[in-house]
């Protein structure tokens, strides 16, 4: 099943190709020579393939490779059209429209670009048409309204891609706004647990046995808190920018709008003064045209509910009525309203309503002839072909447009619940960085609790050193629960390495290993840092073993860190969110994070590219 980002291309692709078959029309109907038509064909191939190369976008708005050579290409042969086939070329101008407005950067620019290009297409309109109005409607009627029309279906995939995005964040962060409330209680419950170790360890030294082991406890059920609610979240990347950013519902309206407008009123105004008509005559067109336009308004604006405006069951068939009724006093060529009645059903109507009405409405001339063997202007099957992909790209743009409008309403409101519940995205990263920094605190503070608790009868010197080193960290540990608050601590990889060693060999571990890493940047020294200090807790909590390796230094140009461990237990290799997270913070810096098992050991390799 395709999905809306695919659909919302092939849209573009379709009414691309659709306004280029009148092309093909205009050039085959000319009086040219054929070498001269063959000329035109390959210019029209030429340009629709620059068209849909430089304007069908990928989904992040990012403008195609060598975009600059390729519209200067697409502005050539548009030229160079317009010179030789003056009089048939008028609407492959809007492709070069379309192109400038969704290409040239910053807004306006593009929007004078645009005018430009109309305006050239009126000028090269009067050589070649009797009249002024005839140039203007060459250039409204075509250039500015296939223009408007192509770049709206282009950026339709934008609203699409973003949506989709919007929304998939806005899950992730509603989940994250959960799980606060869980963050928010470990940083109360481990701030005063460990404020209770530190205040009773200071008396531990002349206390009992006893107390001791109560503050060991304690020292446990802070780390086990910090890990329960840490492993209950996964960090996520900021969103990059949206593609769709500039598409407001108040500016995908008023373009809707203009287009519809272009679509309904340039060809019919042309088409009456051409006629020759009574000055009754006129005014009863021009009443019919305005009740015409003005339902056809109310009945494409954007509704509350499903999208569809209040009261459009009688603004429907009113529609319907006023587009049939003056056929009996106007000729075919004159009023020709109909043939705009699809735009309206296919953006109204739902289900297998829709595609029933539209369909024949589509094909109304072949529909006429079939059942009733008349029709409103007789003509060969190349010319009802055209009328009807003439029809359905007029209704697939309104219908675009449509879409367009509902679509940018849901991302400003998701944009809204998004922003309103982006702050738990940020508060998270405060429990993220709480299991980093706390993980390997707390753990000395239950290894050196323990190995305290064991001397106390055989040595007491060391029970009380192994006690005040297990404050130490407890200490560590409140200063690190107020920097969490305030963003990252600037750890050192040298202080990191010479505390890891010290640390595993009060564990009883054998520690060797070469570190020789060169300098670093702020950043990277933070984040390595912190992998090591990440993969000694691991170290301390998986393993039982005796040796453990550690090195680190350059290599084939990258800073490599790898930490050893023997001793894993079956099925215990270090999982959760403490590596994901360091694998999070190892592709902030373009680094990456391995982690496995390798026989009896476990294996933790970070690599970072070596500064510029």
């Amino acid at each position: 099943m395709w999905s809306a980002l695919r659909l919302a291309r092939l849209v573009a692709v379709v009414v691309s190709v659709g306004f280029s078959y009148g092309g093909f029309i205009g050039i085959s109907r000319s009086g040219d020579p054929a070498g001269l038509k063959a000329l035109g064909c390959g210019l029209l191939v030429s340009l629709l393939l620059l068209h849909l190369y430089n304007c069908v976008q990928t989904a992040d708005g990012r403008r195609p490779r060598a975009w600059q050579w390729t519209l200067a290409a697409q502005a050539v042969l548009t030229g160079v059209g317009l010179l030789l086939f003056a009089d048939t070329w008028y609407g492959n101008t809007g492709f070069l429209a379309a192109a400038v407005l969704l290409l040239i950067r910053p807004v306006a620019a593009a929007w004078a670009g645009f005018a430009v290009v109309v305006v050239v297409q009126f000028v090269s309109g009067l050589d070649v048409r009797p009249t002024v109005w005839e140039a203007a409607y060459l250039a409204l009627g075509h250039t500015a309204f296939v223009g408007v029309a192509l770049y709206g279906v282009a950026r339709f995939a934008d609203l699409v891609a973003d949506l989709e995005k919007t929304r998939t964040a806005l899950a992730e962060a509603e989940v994250a706004r959960e799980r606060l409330a869980f963050a928010q209680q470990l940083n109360e419950r481990v701030g005063r647990t460990l404020e209770a170790v530190v205040r009773d360890g200071e008396t531990a030294r002349a206390s009992l046995r006893d107390l001791l082991t109560d503050r060991l406890a304690l020292a446990r059920s802070a780390l086990n808190e910090t890990r329960s609610v840490a492993h209950s979240h996964r960090g996520t990347a900021p969103l990059p920018p949206p593609a769709a950013g500039d598409l407001t519902t108040t500016f995908v309206t008023g373009l809707g709008m203009a287009a519809a407008l272009l679509m309904l009123l340039t060809g019919p105004i042309r088409s009456l003064s051409q006629a020759d008509e009574s000055s009754g005559g006129i005014a009863l067109y021009l009443v019919s045209l305005a009740v015409f336009t003005g339902l056809s308004l109310w009945c494409l604006q954007i509704g509350d509910d499903d999208g569809r405006p209040r009261f459009w069951r009688f603004a429907l068939p009113a529609a319907f009525v006023v587009a049939l009724l003056p056929n009996l006093v106007f000729d075919r060529p004159v009023w020709y309203a109909t043939l705009y009645l699809p735009a309206l059903t296919i953006v109204l109507l739902r289900g297998w309503a829709r595609w029933a009405v539209t369909i024949p409405l589509i094909a109304q001339e072949v529909v006429l002839l079939v059942l009733w063997d008349a029709s409103f202007q007789p003509g060969t099957v190349v010319d009802q072909t055209y009328e009807m992909v003439w029809i359905a790209e007029r209704a697939l743009v309104i219908y675009g447009f449509a879409r367009m409008g509902q679509l940018a309403r849901e991302l400003r409101t998701a944009r809204t619940r998004l922003a309103h519940v982006e702050v738990a995205r940020e508060r998270l990263r405060f429990a993220r960085d709480l299991h980093d920094l706390l993980g390997f605190s707390l753990s000395v503070v239950v290894l050196k609790s323990e190995l305290a608790l064991r001397l106390l009868d055989r040595d007491r010197a060391r029970a009380r050193q192994e006690l005040d080193d297990g404050l130490a960290a407890a200490r560590q540990a409140l200063a690190d629960i107020e920097i969490v608050s305030t963003g990252y601590r600037e750890v050192s990889l040298e202080d990191e390495v010479a505390s890891a060693k010290a640390i595993l060999a009060t564990a009883g571990f054998a520690v060797d290993g070469t570190v020789d890493a060169p300098h670093l940047t702020t950043e990277q020294n933070n984040v390595l840092a912190t992998v090591l200090r990440e993969g000694v807790t691991n170290v301390l909590r998986h393993s039982d073993g005796r040796r453990c390796t550690l090195d680190a230094g350059l290599i084939d140009g990258r800073v490599r860190l790898c930490l050893r461990n023997d001793g894993v237990r079956p099925n215990n290799v270090p999982p959760g969110s403490g590596l994901d997270n360091l694998a999070y913070r190892m592709g902030t810096v373009g680094g990456f994070l391995k982690g496995e098992a390798q026989d009896d050991s476990y294996v933790l390799t970070a690599e970072i590219p070596l500064p510029s």
